[in-house]
């Protein structure tokens, strides 16, 4: 009964244990080999961390006094300064700050149009800091995208791929929340900024929590990077193959050839191909938002600009009609149906 119990459950843990794709691609490439009895193509996936700058915050050189901060009594900026001021707000998230910056920047507004009788010296100050805060908004925003914990996230390497099945709920998640944080920063670094056509600051965070715990960016960047990898490295070693005097030289016999293009069949048509195409849309998808919130980094923004030869867009797809090419050929050369 005890031997039962343990087949049963090794079977039961077999069935929920699904190989990664790229787990997937190296028993492609290991399948290859062993037909032409030649070493596998490199299988080793080492992905550099992609470079985000590091940012300090900025340094405010506008002062407002406590005298002249109880001046303010009839203001909601002064309960917000006062808040800022304290212990927790030295201490808070970019994303926190950046909220204080837009509050600050529309009470100021309103404070100064609502108060005609401030005194001349308070109100060259406001209007000081009002300046200050509006010039220095889009790197308070900047901060936040590289260094608040669900945005900083999304660069990091990550040991999780995209699975072949769907991830269309964390996709979806992610896509809503980069949709409103890229349209944000594409008003804020308008030089016509209107502060009162940006949403209410809390909406940021609404934005922030969508991205808790969703590592679909992060996985969906590694996916493709390990993907062109395995490909590049795929298609240099099938080069390396004498289609013409080994594979399929005239008068012999057709098996090994054949052999081959089973396993083309079974593991890169019957399930990478999809699995890359799926990648690409996706990449299609999510890089715009990432294209315009990196846009601060040369080197994040022609990775993510779709129209750009060397974004993982391009690199992917390049890489796949490389590796189709070669089998192409192949099969034009042995004069075999795929």
């Amino acid at each position: 009964m005890r031997i039962f119990c343990l087949i049963i459950s090794s079977l039961i843990l077999a069935a929920g244990c699904t190989p990664a794709p790229s787990e997937i691609y190296n028993e492609y490439q290991q399948r290859l080999a062993n037909v032409v009895d030649k070493t596998a193509p490199s299988q080793n996936v080492t992905l550099k961390p992609l470079e985000t700058p590091s940012l300090d915050k900025p340094v405010s050189k506008a002062t407002i006094s406590f005298l002249e901060l109880a001046s303010l009594d009839h203001c909601k900026l002064m309960n917000t300064i006062a808040q800022n001021n304290n212990q927790l707000g030295k201490v808070r998230q970019p994303s926190e700050q950046l909220k204080y910056t837009i509050r600050f920047i529309k009470q100021t507004q309103s404070c100064l149009a609502d108060s005609p009788a401030l005194k001349p010296a308070l109100r060259t100050k406001l209007d000081d800091a009002l300046n200050e805060k509006k010039a220095q908004l889009p790197q308070y925003f900047e901060r936040m995208i590289f260094h608040e914990r669900e945005l900083a996230k999304m660069s990091l390497l990550s040991s999780q791929e995209i699975g072949l099945e769907d991830h269309k709920d964390a996709m979806s998640e992610s896509l809503e929340a980069l949709t409103q944080l890229a349209n944000a920063y594409l008003k804020i670094r308008s030089d016509e900024l209107d502060i009162n056509q940006l949403d209410e600051p809390d909406e940021l965070t609404r934005s922030l929590a969508k991205l808790n715990n969703n590592y679909f960016v992060s996985r969906l960047i590694n996916s493709v990077r390990k993907q062109i990898v395995l490909n590049q490295a795929t298609t240099t070693w099938l080069h390396s193959l004498d289609i013409s005097n080994e594979l399929c030289k005239p008068g012999r016999n057709l098996q090994q050839a054949t052999i081959l293009s089973n396993v083309f069949n079974r593991f890169y048509l019957s399930q990478l191909q999809a699995y890359q195409s799926k990648l690409a849309n996706m990449l299609q998808n999510t890089s715009p938002h990432l294209y315009i919130l990196w846009q601060t980094s040369d080197e994040l923004t022609s990775l993510f600009d779709v129209e750009h030869p060397q974004s993982y867009y391009q690199q992917l797809k390049r890489s796949t009609v490389e590796h189709v090419r070669w089998w192409q050929g192949f099969y034009k050369t042995c004069k075999i149906q795929p």
